[in-house]
């Protein structure tokens, strides 16, 4: 093989490499769930922990250490992607009260809640 076909080929497999990662990371950093089912879905599991509001003021927040998550705060927020956001809600969070919902909800549902929660900062 010549020089230039090596150096075209590597340059074919460079970009190749570089659009594949990107569609990857697209993909997996983007909830595709519907925020309206979502909607139903918290009110139904995360309400008691997390409120109404998303706040973390639920009712049963109180006595809980350390407290619900607030999906209002900006700062809680910070670094919280929907990678992470599926995997407490699947798996719940050890250490904290979070229980894991990946035996009782749907892969579709999990991501109606990510979209969900995600509207708390845009209110």
């Amino acid at each position: 093989m010549s020089k230039g076909l090596k150096v075209i080929t590597m340059a074919f497999i460079s970009v190749f490499f570089v659009v594949f990662t990107f569609a990857m990371f697209a993909t997996n950093s983007m909830a595709a769930g519907d925020a309206a089912k979502g909607d139903k879905i918290f009110k139904a599991n995360c309400v008691v922990c997390h409120g109404d509001k998303g706040d973390g003021k639920g009712p049963a927040a109180a006595g809980m250490t350390p407290p619900p998550r607030n999906f209002t705060s900006p700062t809680d927020m910070k670094g919280i992607d929907d990678a992470r956001l599926h995997k407490s809600i699947v798996e719940g969070r050890p250490g904290t009260p979070m229980v894991g919902f990946g035996k009782t909800l749907k892969p579709a549902d999990i991501d109606d809640v990510i979209a969900y929660v995600k509207t708390f900062l845009k209110k």
